[in-house]
């Protein structure tokens, strides 16, 4: 379970949804929509906003159960 409680703690639930997670998905959405449209593929999340994506992973507070 995720830790906003509103679902399950996945790759796309990071990425797309968790509440929790809405500021600093907003940072990243803001550098992804510079050139591409919001949502993009995990795929070109990957390969062209990696230091992007690691910067907002570096920010989850994974449950660890």
């Amino acid at each position: 379970m995720c830790p906003c409680k509103q679902g399950d703690q996945s790759v796309d639930g990071i990425l797309f949804d968790c509440i929790l997670l809405e500021q600093d998905r907003d940072k990243l959405k803001a550098v992804v929509k510079r050139p591409d449209i919001w949502p993009v593929s995990k795929d070109k999340l990957g390969i062209h906003y990696h230091k992007n994506v690691k910067e907002f992973t570096d920010n989850i507070p994974l449950n660890k159960e």
